[in-house]
């Protein structure tokens, strides 16, 4: 029962709605926090979902050159390595495993020498010298084989190493024959864009709309027939809209004074215009194929939809509203449809198929679907 009053306290303190108290709970983990770390916490919280609507607001519209990209890029090939420190390394081997055999048998042999030079009895001396012959031959015999050794693992060092240059070699033309059939496929696809090959502008366009940072989730329906789009955009419900101000006084405390309707109408308004607007700009600066394109804002309640938002939109009417401060004003630039209550709420407006399609059969009509998530 404390659990949850404590989460009652909690969602009326921050004049949460109960359709939106996930949205703004999941974040929060005050238990056994500091009074005014709590506060802070709080505050930031409150300034980021802010800052995440009204960053929607942020207009940029830059076209896409094509042309540039269209310029095949270069295989720089790398160095083959230079494997000749193997020899060296391989010699210096061989050679020492021969060096104290080597070094063993001209040990005896000054030893039997010595004692040949010096000794008395004839038996010594006829043991030395037959020990000092057998040494020299050893040694030779030693000291040919140890040649011979040196020069087969030479060879097949220096075999080894062709080997390896072979296979670099092999390895730097797959490189470069990956490289140049990625080029190709590269510039494939911007070939079949140019030349508006439907499934070359779906790719592009859900690629485009994916890299985009929405702070929420949204939908969005395209269909296309003769080069001109229908795109329905399915915006987030009213309840994304924070329905109080969170102010930090100096000591610390928090403030919250609740937004009227009209305040809150109003800034759900901007979100959906500028969403709209966000979403053609990546549409049109995208595809260069697109001169029109419809383009309707959808709400969804349960089972039921409706239009909020309808504009009729060519290129230069979006590059005119690239240039405008906000989604409002960018929806109001390019003649959208739409009407409000007396308390800036969006009432539904009639959805007109476009008129270029005629009276085309559906099944004609190619469509994509896009989630859009934060």
């Amino acid at each position: 029962m404390a659990k949850k009053t404590d989460e009652q306290v909690l969602k009326k303190m921050l004049g949460i709605r109960p359709e939106k108290a996930k949205i703004y709970t999941d974040g929060f983990a005050f238990r056994n926090v500091d009074p005014l770390e709590r506060c802070r916490q709080e505050y930031e919280q409150y300034q980021a979902v802010e800052n995440k609507l009204l960053a929607m607001s942020h207009l940029t519209y830059e076209e896409v050159d094509y042309t540039p990209l269209m310029v095949r890029t270069f295989f720089v090939e790398r160095v083959v390595p230079d494997f000749s420190y193997m020899i060296d390394v391989a010699r210096i081997a061989a050679e020492s495993k021969f060096l104290i055999p080597i070094i063993i048998c001209i040990i005896v042999g000054i030893v039997l020498l010595f004692s040949l030079l010096i000794g008395s009895n004839s038996v010594v001396l006829w043991i030395s010298g037959v020990g000092v012959f057998t040494v020299l031959i050893v040694l030779f015999l030693m000291i040919q084989k140890r040649h011979s050794f040196i020069e087969s693992v030479l060879l097949q060092k220096q075999q080894e190493i062709e080997n390896r240059i072979a296979y670099e070699l092999k390895k730097i033309a797959d490189e470069k024959k990956k490289h140049e059939d990625s080029e190709d496929e590269r510039i494939q696809i911007i070939e079949r864009l140019l030349a508006g090959e439907i499934d070359s502008i779906f790719s592009k366009i859900e690629n485009a709309l994916d890299k985009f940072e929405f702070s929420f989730h949204a939908r969005v329906e395209i269909g296309l027939y003769n080069n001109i789009a229908s795109v329905k955009v399915w915006l987030p419900p009213t309840s994304i809209i924070p329905d109080q101000r969170c102010i930090m006084q100096s000591s610390g405390r928090l403030i919250f004074e609740g937004k009227d309707m009209r305040t809150i109408n109003k800034q759900y308004l901007e979100l959906c215009a500028s969403t709209i607007i966000q979403i053609m700009f990546i549409i049109y600066s995208h595809i260069p194929t697109f001169d029109v394109a419809y383009v309707y804002g959808m709400s969804q309640a349960g089972e039921e939809s409706g239009c909020l938002i309808a504009s009729k939109l060519d290129r230069q009417m979006l590059r005119a509203a690239s240039s405008v401060n906000n989604g409002l004003e960018a929806m109001q630039k390019v003649k959208a449809k739409f009407e409000c209550s007396t308390l800036l709420e969006l009432l539904p407006v009639e959805i007109q198929r476009p008129e270029e399609w005629g009276k085309v059969e559906e099944k004609l009509i190619q469509r994509l679907h896009v989630n859009l998530f934060k």
